[in-house]
């Protein structure tokens, strides 16, 4: 039988340090897809009639440059449901609006903790300081260009981990993020590392 979804990692790379991830124990290379053999394996996909396709699978597929075109090109070989998991550092608006025009049915957005102070120690930035205000305004700036487009996809999903540091932050995590994504989730930690 055929895979019902197919995960390319389109970027090995994350620009975030948290303390959880098995990428802080593991070496990984830190490098993005090629071009190429990234389109190639939409078309392997496409012809086995694969009909969903994730673009990451432990990076932060927004540091691949040619993401949107990935995606798009996705949705024009028939792949029905495309998705990405993203910490949402780099969703500018300029981003927001290409992965919007790119046809993306889900993102998923990794968010940890309901208070700056959690959340910046559960996501430190890797190369340079991660902001609690920036990633929050990235999130409610991708709501706000979907709504002005009048787009009804993407479908924008939230989710935290719930660890010692954030069990006691559910409350004010749904709070943060009730208007301005559609679904709002904890997850139990697990390692897929």
């Amino acid at each position: 039988s055929k895979p019902l979804c197919l995960d390319i990692e389109v970027a090995s790379v994350c620009d975030l340090a948290c303390p959880f991830c098995y990428r802080e124990h593991i070496v990984t290379p830190d490098k993005v897809i090629d071009e190429k053999l990234c389109y190639e394996l939409i078309d392997q996909a496409a012809e086995l009639k694969i009909p969903s396709i994730k673009f990451n699978w432990r990076g932060e597929p927004l540091l691949h440059p040619k993401l949107s075109n990935f995606i798009k090109y996705a949705k024009e070989k028939g792949i029905l449901e495309t998705i990405i998991n993203t910490n949402a550092t780099n969703l500018t608006i300029e981003n927001s609006n290409k992965l919007i025009e790119s046809g993306l049915d889900l993102i998923i957005y990794s968010f940890d903790g309901g208070t700056k102070e959690t959340y910046e120690k559960m996501r430190p930035g890797r190369f340079q300081k991660n902001s609690f205000s920036k990633v929050y305004e990235n999130i409610r700036n991708f709501h706000k260009v979907r709504n002005e487009k009048k787009a009804k996809l993407p479908f924008t999903k939230i989710q935290m981990i719930l660890t010692e540091e954030t069990f006691q932050e559910v409350e004010s995590f749904y709070e943060l993020f009730d208007d301005i994504v559609d679904d709002v989730t904890v997850n139990q930690y697990t390692e897929r590392g």
